[in-house]
């Protein structure tokens, strides 16, 4: 009976203890299914909307607009660009509240260099105060629309004669991406409504003349807005011009094949002879002619417009009677491509990461990083006394069989004098380098500082910048890969007006580099010379410092040679004597060469070592200033400033350097 009972027992508690199982496995599967249809429900409670707006050359500023049909809600919007979580993968986070029934507006600027790939799917999130994604949104392809391939609109009487413009499927580079291109025929009932899906418009053999003024206007904001125009002119060019007087080109005359004055190279041009050849007259002297392909190309405000002597339509024609055709398409295509905004800002961006970093990674490792003479000093004495001191004490006192025991004593001792001593040397602190750039002429400018930080600890760490900053982001990678979904390695949060930027570490000591940005000048007064050509030193005259800022070293860039001098007083005028360092007549080629291969490593390591920092700052104003300025002759000049204001507004150890320059 017992036995029974126990059997009884014994099956109750198998029983009880399955349903436990069950129960906690429901418990568990409802809770996981609650949080899918919490995420899911939360999708459908926030409106998520992003536009790229027109943006300058430093940034894309990325209008965001977010709807609430929910309940109020308080946390953060979350913008990540490159969901391949590499080198700069970086959370632009945004404190945000959004009252039930609201909508809310407001723009995200990422600066251009801290864009790696241009065909990254962004992201946006929305995230609770707890940091858990309640909503989200991918755009693949943001910065290119979305785009698989390029779409071409022909606008011909001859289109047939045209579709070999689609090079056989083959692809061309934009914004240093391959991409197919797609055809469209065009007319005038359609073009309008076209033009905001085509990359490029090619006009050929047609009749301009009858385009309203408002196809014209929108083929005008077209090329603003980052379109590329590409003309076929012949023996059609005065009815293909007719309408197009807004691009500032005329037909002098058509010539009959065989009887055009241009130039031909045997590789590129054999052939193009054989075509009728339109002379252009270029009324403005705004566009570069290629001497080979004849092509006619400038730049319009985002875009490109781009003419070509010969009729489009002649080119294709079944016969092929021009060599090389293929080339001439190729080369068409891609020198259009290479005036267009976006393909300038990644060749811009790669050319920036591949120069300047050469300068700017050393800067803020001058001179000793940290200062250890405070622990040199302990450890030095760690050893006197851990060794024969501590056990002449010892024997004095009688009590030598206490030394093995006051050894691993005296070690502890000594670990933590270090570690709280090495805090009030800045060990633990964060350190900033920075240098930032300021033209000199008082108003819209978009004045740049580098930044160069590291710290000491393996957790996240951020600083609040001045609060005249507009923007910041990430610039050279830091060769940090994970695959961990949803992580980041940089951090930038804005939260009001304020903007604060940080590096989630993967080891201590880490380096981070930034680029923030403001249209704010924090100096007035300009930089003024009266130059002359010197045989004896390739410039003289005199250089005048009308800032309230004394220079450690000023440069001055004329004729594209570089020229390095000591300091110059704020408020006094100098006579250029014989520079510290120069450029000329060294054979080292334009000053941005003479910046990024000579100057630093000649001036800052075999003479003026102890400032080196201050070289290599004045190197990177050097090298941002002509840059910016697409240097294209005259003369520049610019001046390094210690102790210039403070970038970040926190609790780090900042060292910050000024270059101020002016064009004349």
């Amino acid at each position: 009976m017992d036995m029974k009972n126990k059997i009884k027992t014994g099956n109750w508690f198998w029983v009880t203890f399955t349903l436990g199982i069950l129960f906690c496995v429901m418990l568990l599967g409802g809770t996981s299914l609650a949080a899918e249809d919490t995420d899911k429900s939360g999708s459908q409670v926030f409106d998520i909307d992003a536009q790229l707006l027109s943006s300058d050359d430093m940034t894309y500023d990325i209008q965001l607009t977010l709807g609430n049909r929910g309940d109020d809600w308080e946390g953060t919007v979350r913008v990540q660009m490159d969901i391949s979580y590499d080198s700069l993968s970086c959370a632009y986070d945004t404190v945000l509240s959004l009252p039930q029934g609201s909508t809310k507006q407001f723009v995200v600027s990422i600066p251009v260099g801290s864009i790696e790939e241009w065909d990254e799917t962004m992201k946006v999130s929305l995230l609770d105060k707890k940091a858990n994604v309640i909503a989200e949104k991918s755009y693949r392809r943001f910065l290119l629309d979305g785009a698989d391939a390029l779409s071409m609109g022909i606008l011909s009487d001859s289109y047939r004669s045209l579709t070999y413009l689609d090079m056989g499927g083959e692809g061309v580079y934009y914004g240093g991406i391959e991409f197919p291109i797609n055809l469209m025929e065009l007319n005038q009932d359609n073009l309008s409504g076209s033009l905001d899906f085509l990359t490029y418009l090619v006009i050929d053999n047609y009749n301009t003349s009858i385009l309203t003024d408002k196809d014209l206007d929108h083929i005008r904001q077209w090329v603003n807005d980052g379109g590329m125009l590409i003309v076929g002119t012949g023996e059609y060019a005065e009815n293909t011009l007719s309408g197009l007087d807004f691009l500032d080109i005329e037909c002098i005359l058509v010539n009959e094949p065989g009887e055009s004055s241009y130039g031909y190279s045997e590789d590129f041009g054999a052939g193009l002879e054989q075509l009728s050849l339109a002379e252009l007259k270029d009324t403005t002297g705004r566009y570069y002619m290629d001497p080979e392909s004849l092509i006619m190309i400038s730049s319009w405000s985002d875009g490109a417009v781009e003419f070509v002597p010969y009729a489009l339509s002649d080119l294709g024609q079944p016969d092929r009677i021009v060599e090389n055709w293929e080339s001439y398409v190729w080369d068409l295509l891609q020198n259009a491509n290479g005036y267009v905004r976006i393909s300038q800002n990644y060749g811009n961006q790669y050319n920036n990461v591949s120069y300047i970093s050469r300068i700017f990674r050393s800067f803020g490792n001058g001179g000793s990083r940290l200062n250890f003479g405070g622990l040199k000093l302990i450890v030095v004495a760690y050893v006197i006394f851990a060794g024969p001191i501590l056990y002449l004490i010892l024997r004095a006192m009688k009590k030598r069989d206490w030394y093995w025991g006051a050894v691993p004593v005296t070690v502890l001792a000594a670990i933590l004098l270090v570690y709280f001593a090495g805090r009030g040397f800045e060990v633990v602190n964060t350190r900033v380098y920075s240098v930032t750039v300021e033209k000199l002429s008082g108003q819209n400018n978009d004045n740049v500082t580098y930044m160069h930080c590291y710290d000491a600890g393996h957790k996240e760490w951020g600083l609040q910048l001045a609060e005249r900053y507009d923007y910041v982001g990430p610039i050279f990678g830091s060769y940090y890969y994970t695959s961990t979904e949803d992580q980041y390695h940089y951090h930038v949060r804005r939260e009001g007006d304020r903007i604060s930027f940080g590096l989630n570490p993967d080891s201590g000591f880490e380096d981070g580099y930034f680029l923030a940005g403001t249209s704010q000048n924090m100096e007035t007064g300009s930089i003024s010379s009266e130059l002359t050509t010197s045989a004896q030193w390739g410039i003289a005259g005199t250089v005048t410092n009308e800032t309230s800022q004394d220079f450690k070293y000023f440069a001055v860039i004329a004729d594209d040679d570089l020229y390095v001098y000591d300091g110059l007083l704020a408020g006094e005028t100098c006579t250029l004597k014989e520079p510290v360092y120069s450029s000329w007549q060294n054979s080292k080629g334009p000053a941005i060469n003479a910046v990024l291969q000579y100057f630093v490593r000649e001036f800052a390591y075999d003479e003026k070592e102890k400032d080196y920092d201050t070289i290599a700052a004045l190197g990177t104003g050097i090298y941002e200033m002509y840059t910016r300025e697409n240097y294209s002759g005259g003369t520049m000049i610019i001046g390094i400033t210690e102790d210039w204001h403070k970038v970040v507004e926190d609790d780090c150890s900042e060292t910050a350097y000024g270059c101020l320059y002016a064009v004349q």
